[in-house]
């Protein structure tokens, strides 16, 4: 598995990664309808790859890591810990001393992988648009 920065060429694979991990962690969570990938600039995103097929992507933008998706098919395999590390390291990198992240409370298979990490849960309250609650967590960057 490589970890790389995402090219423009990544886009369908990205989105595709993306759709199929969105609909195995949360479909049917809140909505009989297929959820979708909203229209989102991944072109600073972070991809792990096997054998040029994208299975994980990571995106972060200031102190905020907003996105870490895995493909089902590739769960497991290392590639959630690994973009992790680097995605932390491009929010260190930018000066600042906490990461933050959210995530929605249901998903406590994501909670307990950050909290394996050294992330902190620091807040609980309802989501603004869906009816479940959010996760806010942060990371220092010497932990």
């Amino acid at each position: 598995m490589q970890t790389r920065k995402a090219v423009i060429a990544d886009q369908t694979q990205l989105k595709d990664c993306v759709q199929a991990s969105l609909e195995a962690t949360y479909g049917g969570l809140w909505s009989s309808e297929p959820l979708s990938v909203w229209d989102e600039d991944w072109t600073s995103a972070r991809v792990a790859c096997i054998d040029d097929r994208v299975v994980g992507v990571g995106l972060t933008r200031d102190d905020v890591l907003s996105d870490l998706w895995v493909h089902p098919s590739a769960q497991g395999l290392g590639a959630a810990t690994r973009l992790l590390a680097e995605l932390e390291q491009e929010i260190f990198a930018r000066g600042f001393s906490i990461a933050r992240l959210r995530c929605l409370e249901p998903n406590t298979r994501a909670r307990k992988f950050y909290t394996s990490r050294g992330w902190t849960e620091v807040r609980v309250y309802p989501h603004e648009t869906i009816p479940l609650n959010t996760v806010d967590m942060e990371k220092a960057a010497d932990s």
